[in-house]
């Protein structure tokens, strides 16, 4: 068996090809953003609340979707890797090519990405519902597109349900715990 390699030259950022990205293959993470790799190893904190939050979502799915962790959503020329994505069941394996009905991304060190540059791409991409995981200021914001562009529609702040999702109540210590 042999262990992936860490390249420290790949992060944070660096410019490239979308051909170059390509080839990199399944050990690096990171997302393909405006001919960039961005991206750095999350910690196990983020991990832990992305896992947590889509078993949550799993449980209240609509018929003919699925929840993943971490793949890849190519909406166009950008590559993403939602930190959780509720997407129509497809055959696809490499990346979801479609639109998802929601993306979630947990808060960590690259807050700029997630709140502004994500946030603005995701929208023109027409993704219907982005929510904001935030583990330093416990809270988790919920968006919906209107008009082109997100307004939230919910905070959750310790425990509390989610518009949109009949039944999902959300419960930041159980999240964020260890």
């Amino acid at each position: 068996m042999t262990l992936p390699v860490v390249r420290r030259d790949l992060a944070p950022e660096r410019p490239m090809g979308w051909d170059e990205y390509v080839c990199l293959g399944d050990d690096v993470h990171g997302e393909y953003i405006d001919g960039c790799l961005v991206g750095t190893p999350p910690s196990r904190q983020h991990q832990n609340a992305a896992r947590r939050l889509a078993r949550l979502l799993e449980q209240h799915l609509l018929t003919g979707h699925d929840v993943v962790t971490a793949w890849g959503w190519k909406p166009g020329a950008d590559e993403y890797g939602p930190d959780v994505m509720v997407h129509p069941r497809t055959d696809e394996q490499v990346r979801f090519t479609g639109t998802p009905l929601l993306c979630v991304e947990v808060l960590s060190t690259n807050r700029g990405d997630d709140l502004v540059r994500k946030a603005s791409k995701y929208a023109r991409a027409g993704l219907p519902q982005y929510w904001v995981l935030d583990p330093l200021e416990p809270s988790l914001r919920m968006y919906a597109l209107e008009d082109g562009a997100y307004r939230q529609v919910g905070v959750v702040t310790g425990r509390g349900d989610t518009p949109g999702w009949p039944g999902l109540v959300v419960d930041l210590d159980v999240l964020l715990g260890d």
